[in-house]
């Protein structure tokens, strides 16, 4: 996620200047055939070309707002992970003072949890965004900023740091013989995120048993594992249920459509200015053009907001978050640092 107030040149030219190099060159054609080689009717009425403007404007608002809140929505979700965790813990220590190794173990298999849905939402880019990055981050950005391999492109890599990265929560965070029990599932696909919070609901129950919980406690702590199994649902829907295409597909039609024919509008405004104006039609074609394309950029960049791209809900910053905060609460003292923008770049 980008942080800093402003976007710096590079990272704008980087999204527009395909864009810019097309829509000079068909305006520089414009230009030529009128003005050159006399094709006068290359001219069209602006009035038309002005009112696809105005409906594609409305058409792209539409679609961004509709971005903006599958983004919004992903943070609130991922709020509410960072708050249930935090409760859990809190609550947890509270209620079980005095047994600190159960204390611990769920509240270490709870990071777990956290880590696990992160790197199994971030596992696979959206089938449309396959070989895609008109709106991703660039990979030289990403290489500056200290944190995972989520990023990276190529399937099997990708693939590679998942796995990798999985073992590390696992190892790091699970009893070695649930470890041992979760690992395959890494290669088979498994909804290890899922089948950690069952081993917490049993636990809970076998805490229980042996008397470390009476019923209403453990009730009250189970809740807080049915708020995650809801918070991770609605993680889940966003992920599998892309933004509609139609939508998505149709405004960059309409974009392109209007920007195609912006030059011909223009071409006889800028003539009825003074003898040799029409030139004119170029830099005011890609001023307009950069404008539209950059509404639907924004758009298109927010659809997907568990993808790690630059517009993303910090999965890895929440999750670092919720570690520190949670292992504070143990009392121990060896803590990770909170990850912090980077080059104006929070993962």
């Amino acid at each position: 996620m980008y942080v800093d107030e402003r976007f710096p040149l590079k990272i704008i030219a980087f999204f527009a200047w395909r864009n810019l190099v097309q829509v000079t060159a068909i305006s520089a054609a414009v230009y030529i055939g009128y003005e050159t080689l006399g094709y006068k009717f290359l001219s069209v009425p602006f009035v038309p070309v002005a009112t696809i403007g105005t409906a594609v404007a409305f058409y792209v608002g539409f679609k961004n707002n509709s971005s903006y809140e599958r983004l919004w929505e992903a943070r609130r979700i991922w709020g509410a992970i960072l708050n249930a965790s935090r409760a859990f813990a809190a609550a947890l220590s509270g209620i079980a003072a005095g047994h600190d190794s159960f204390v611990r173990e769920l509240t270490y298999r709870q990071i777990a949890w956290a880590n696990a849905l992160r790197l199994q939402l971030r596992r696979q880019p959206i089938w449309h965004r396959a070989g895609n990055s008109k709106s991703r981050l660039p990979l030289e950005y990403m290489a500056q900023v200290e944190g995972s391999d989520e990023h990276i492109g190529d399937a099997a890599k990708r693939e590679a740091a998942f796995d990798r990265e999985m073992r590390q929560v696992l190892t790091q965070f699970v009893p070695p013989e649930e470890c041992e029990t979760l690992v395959p599932l890494i290669a088979a696909k498994g909804n290890i995120a899922n089948r950690l919070l069952l081993l917490q609901s049993e636990r809970l129950a076998e805490g229980k048993q042996a008397g470390i919980l009476d019923g209403f406690e453990h009730v009250a702590l189970l809740n807080f594992v049915t708020e995650c199994f809801t918070q991770q649902g609605a993680s889940e829907r966003i992920k599998t249920f892309p933004f509609p295409r139609q939508y998505a597909y149709f405004s960059g039609v309409f974009v392109k459509i209007f920007i195609f024919l912006l030059p011909f509008g223009l071409v006889g405004e800028m003539a009825k200015l003074a003898p040799g104006a029409t030139w004119l039609i170029i830099p005011f074609s890609s001023l307009i053009a950069w404008v539209f394309y950059t509404m639907e950029q924004v758009g298109d960049s927010s659809e997907d907001p568990f993808e790690n791209a630059i517009n993303d809900v910090p999965l890895t910053t929440i999750c670092r978050t919720i570690e520190v905060d949670l292992r504070d609460m143990l009392s121990e003292t060896n803590l990770p640092p909170r990850l912090q923008p980077k080059d104006g770049f929070l993962l």
